[in-house]
Formats: C-alpha cells, structure tokens, sequence
C-alpha cells in the first residue's frame, strides 16, 4: 500500500487550521459566527490527514516505531497544554468558588487521564452549570483526538501488516459505523454524540482515508480542482455562518465541514481556495492555533465568571486580543523549544516530563476534589449564598414508562393516606416540591408529583426542548389524567416555566392546550390551580450573591430583577394565564411575595439564596412561597 500523496509542509493546511481557529474563538466570544464551533471538525478531519500521512509515509521507508510517533504527539501537544492547565489551576484558586474550583480539579485529573471528553460528557446535564463556566471545557476535543492517536496507530499497523489489501475498504467500514453511531445519539444521547470518540473518529477517518488517496487532476482539466477546492471552501463557509447552537450537531449536519475540509485538502494550492489560505496572515495564525485554542477558553470563563453584566463587544475583542499575545508568546516560549528539542531533547526526558507533568496535574487535581475546593478561601457568608446552588431536594424527573405505571414523585410520605394533591410540570415545578411535600405531612394527606424536564403540564402541547418528552408528551399527559381519575385527586397544581414555551408558540397552541388540560382534569373530578412562573433573574443568583459579600459589598436587596421588567418579560404569560381565571382555576401569581419594599423581586432571605440559578427556586425559595401554595390545601 503505497502513499499518493506527500505529506510535506503546507501553508495551504495552516491557513485552513487559522479558518478553523477564528471560527471556533469568534463563536465562543460572540461575535457573530453562530456556527462556528464547526472549526472543531475541521481540526479532526486535519488531524486524521496529516497523522496518517506521516505514519504511512514512515512505514514506507521502515521506520515507523510507535514510541517515536508517540513522542512527536507529546512534544505537539503537552508543554503548552501543562502551562495553561497551571495557569487555570492559578486563577481558579483566586476566582472560583469551591463547588467550581474542586470540579476544576476533577477536570485536570480527566485531562491527565486523556479522558477529558468522557468526563464533561458525565457532568453534562439539564441541572449542569452552564458550560459557559467550565475552564476547562475546550480540553474535550484534546481528548478525543488523544485517544484517537493511543488507538488508531495500532490498528493502522494491524491492518497493513494482516489485511493490506483491506485497509482502505476496512477503513471505510469503520468510518461509516462511526458515523451511523453518530447520527443515531445525535437523536437520543446528544451528549454522548458530541463528546465521545465514537461518534467523532469518522472525523478524523475521513482525512485518513483522504491521506492514503490519490488526487491527481488531468492538466486539461485545471478547473475540476478550482472547482473542488472553492466549494469545499464554500461548504465550510456556508456552516459556519449558517449553522447555529439549533443546529442538530455533529451528526449528519457534521459531513458539510468535514467533506469540504477534504475538498480543500485535497485540491491544495491547485484550487483558488487553497492559495487563499496560504495566505502568509492566515498562515501565521494557523502557526499559532494550537496555542490559540487553548488559551481563548479559560480568558472568556474568568472574564465572565463574576461578571454582573454580558461582556461588552469590545471588551470581549480586547479578550482576544489579548489571547493572541498569550498565543504568540506560548508558541515562541514553550511550542517551538519542545518541539525543536532545544528543551527535552531525548526521547526518555520528553517521556520524563510527560510523566511528572501527569503527576502534578493528578496530585493537585485530586487534592483539589479531595479538599472540596479549598471553601476557606471564601468568606462564610458567600459559601452560605453559593451553597445554594445544591439547596434542592426533589430534582428526580418522572419516565413515560413510570407514568404510565403509576410511578410518580411521593410527597409527604408514603404512609397509608389519602390523596390530596399532584403537581404537574417542568423542573420548576420540582423546585416548588420543597414547601407541598411539607404541607402535606402537616395536612396528614399524601402528594404526588408528575414532572419532567422541559416538559409543560399540558395534555396537547409537544415541547421541543433537548430535554422533554418531545412526541411523547401527550402520553405521559394521557398516564397523569389517567392517575387523577383512578386515585381521584381532589387537587392539582400546575406550574412550569411558562415563558419558555410561550416564546416558542406563535401559533396559540399553549392557550387552548391548556384549556383543553383543565376541562379534561375538572371532568374528572379535581379542583386546579395554576401558578405563574417565579420571576427569572438575569444572573446565576448564588454566584451574584457571592459576588456580593466578596466584592461590591452592596445591599443584596437592590440586586434583584425590577418588577416592571419582570411584568414586561413575562406580558404573554401573565395575560393568558389570567384570561382564562378564575373560571376555569385558580390562578397563583407569586411575584407579589417575591417583591420586597424596594421594588425588586428579591433574590435573597435570612442570609441564602432563593435560587438555586437564575430561575430555578431553592428550598428556601420554595419555603418562601408557602403563604401563597398553603392557600391550595386551606
């Protein structure tokens, strides 16, 4: 199996690293580039390129060895990696509160154990922390193709040396199982299908494969290659400008970059797209995109991490820039001295320093997770406020299966007593599931709860949020209807976070849908009551709080949402809700409780947080509403 195509160094494929570069920082600072995460699978499909190529390429010549290749991969990625991973480590001691710093360190330990992408694909969830806020998020794609690099050498071997004539077409069975798996979790573990190799090695397959091709043009035919290559560039284009965070990605949507990554690689500076990117700018950025992507993401997290308001364009373009310096400096200190072997120049130091490296980063990653964080850094009063990020007892959502078996959430033990009430709704519904199971213990009646993530109580209506029931919704509405009329609920409660589906209904459906779900549940013998949304602040409420007592030492009264603004945000809810009271239910605003004398609907009481971040109550804001939800039992 010989190699067509010489992997000598071309300007054409720094240039395309730059695009790739630019476009993933652009999208993650917000600059207008809402598809530009796609830069991430023109890396892979690089990757895959140029790592085949050059063990093909030794092969040819008979003197590929893995240690070597193995070493190179050491000497490319680890040293800047190891100096940003301090760096981080650094300003989280400073920054970051202990849930966050000690999840900071579990996530050095993942990337030391190269399984980076595995273990922000565990802490990926509906009650998750923004991934906005995760230091060390942008290490997945690291990961995957580390562990590319661990497999692939030693199946690549295997198969020349067993099945040579094979490899191509094996190759290609692997690559289209990798895609199907894929696609298939796109639809029903998107978490799984963005983080796990899996799912992204037919990325890096297709450059592999693209490496051992021949892409010889006839000279008759010079404008087969411009043509390729400027629509290969045209397809990358199109998906990072076009492409958005609705986008069901990778899957399928994945094959317009990658294919057009192959097109411009293949036709080279052959192709007008090609003698673009080797453009000497785009060539020096792609030198340094390396060093780029490593250092943008942390820069953004800090900077945003105790910001009360959205960075500024401008201050987010002074973050970049200030990225690139780092870059620069990253590239010229620490990229090209490893790799140059001014510093480690033998083999055993490189695989000396890769070995303490992955010490340090274990050590200090497991003291931090072993320490919680180090929560004495923080002052008493902000690890109160933080703590009540945890501050939520019943975040256990109910199955369609468990519906349609009677399984619902208990309240107030599971005592022989009579039915006395069901809340139904979303994980809001479960953050007001505090103050009901206890109202029920004191009633002496027991409470059930039917709640789902991003699913409404509505007996109609199909969500379409990553987390709900989707098409199922209306047969988990039909098992709760169902539940009512066997058990004969006397009371139920319906709550969600009704803003979010509203803003997704241009068409009334929510009105009559909720219509439709009142009559069917008065028709069979239960009272309702419907309660608004709590107001939604504009900030992640613990860490504002925590800001609060560490650094602006301000009234924690006077940071809340104004109630004019939540009246405006929440104007649709409020009004479809309150035509169709009193005749149909009982309408339950809580607003009027949140609201304290200052005008602001508060936040904070007795020293906690009433949230648990920016919408969901904790415990105690469950408790806070008790006046108005007791009315329900009196």
């Amino acid at each position: 199996m010989g190699l067509k195509q010489s992997i000598n160094y071309r300007a054409d494929i720094d240039g395309l690293r730059a695009l790739a570069v630019l476009a993933v920082i652009l999208f993650h600072a917000g600059l207008g580039v809402q598809g530009g995460y796609v830069g991430v699978d023109v890396f892979f499909v690089i990757s895959g390129y140029l790592i085949t190529g050059l063990i093909l390429q030794d092969m040819e010549q008979g003197k590929f060895s893995l240690r070597a290749f193995w070493e190179r991969r050491i000497r490319r990625i680890m040293p800047p990696l190891v100096v940003m991973l301090l760096f981080t480590l650094a300003a989280g001691w400073l920054l970051l509160l202990a849930e966050d710093f000690k999840e900071l360190g579990q996530s050095a330990v993942a990337q030391a154990l190269l399984l980076s992408n595995v273990f922000f694909w565990r802490e990926s969830g509906y009650f998750e922390q923004s991934a906005d806020l995760k230091p060390l998020l942008h290490t997945w794609s690291l990961a995957v193709e580390e562990q590319f690099y661990l497999f692939f050498p030693l199946v690549l071997v295997a198969l020349r040396k067993f099945f040579p004539s094979l490899l191509r077409p094996l190759l290609l069975i692997l690559l289209m199982t990798s895609l199907v798996i894929g696609i298939y979790w796109c639809r029903t573990r998107p978490e799984a299908g963005f983080y796990l190799l899996p799912s992204r090695a037919w990325e890096l397959l297709i450059g592999a494969l693209l490496a051992m091709s021949s892409c010889s043009f006839s000279p008759s035919r010079r404008w087969l290659p411009e043509l390729l290559g400027m629509t290969g560039l045209g397809m990358i284009l199109y998906a990072v400008f076009a492409f958005s965070t609705r986008t069901r990605f990778p899957g399928e949507a994945a094959l317009l970059p990658c294919i057009g990554s192959a097109l411009v690689i293949a036709c080279g500076t052959r192709s007008m797209a090609g003698r673009l990117l080797a453009l000497p700018w785009l060539v020096g950025i792609g030198l340094v995109s390396y060093s780029l992507y490593l250092w943008h993401w942390p820069l953004l997290v800090f900077s945003k991490y105790w910001a009360s308001v959205p960075l500024t364009v401008w201050q987010r373009i002074m973050l970049l820039a200030a990225t690139g310096i780092l870059a620069a400096l990253s590239w010229k200190w620490v990229e090209q001295p490893f790799r140059k072997r001014v510093v480690c120049g033998s083999r055993r130091s490189i695989y000396a320093f890769a070995a303490v490296c992955s010490g340090l980063m274990l050590a200090l990653g497991l003291a931090l997770h072993l320490s919680h964080g180090v929560p004495a850094r923080i002052p008493a009063a902000a690890q109160i406020y933080a703590a009540g990020r945890s501050d939520s007892i019943f975040r256990k959502e109910v199955s369609l299966e468990q519906a349609q078996r009677g399984e619902f959430v208990i309240l107030g033990g599971k005592e022989h007593r009579a039915p006395g009430v069901l809340v139904w709704g979303d994980s809001h519904a479960m953050a007001l599931l505090p103050v009901i199971d206890e109202l029920c213990k004191e009633k002496g009646v027991q409470g059930f709860a039917a709640v789902h993530y991003q699913t409404p109580p509505l007996l109609s209506y199909v969500p379409a949020g990553p987390y709900s029931l989707k098409d199922k919704t209306p047969l988990f509405g039909a098992a709760v209807l169902d539940f009512v009329r066997s058990k004969k609920i006397p009371r139920v409660v319906l709550t969600a976070s009704w803003n979010y589906y509203f803003e997704a209904d241009n068409s009334g459906r929510i009105r009559q849908a909720l219509l439709d779900t009142v009559t069917s549940l008065k028709n069979v013998g239960a009272s309702v009551w419907v309660m608004e949304d709590v107001p939604n602040q504009p900030f992640d409420v613990p860490r504002r709080l925590a800001a609060e007592v560490m650094f602006y030492r301000g009234d924690v009264n006077l940071i809340g949402l104004p109630l004019a603004t939540h009246r405006a945000d929440s104007i649709q809810q409020h009004e479809v809700l309150q035509s169709l009271a009193p005749q149909h239910y009982t309408l339950l605003d809580p607003v009027g409780i949140f609201l304290n004398p200052q005008g602001f609907c508060r936040v904070a009481a007795d020293g906690r947080a009433l949230y648990t971040d920016s919408s969901h109550i904790s415990t105690q804001g469950a408790r806070f509403l008790r006046p108005l939800v007791k009315s329900i039992f009196d």
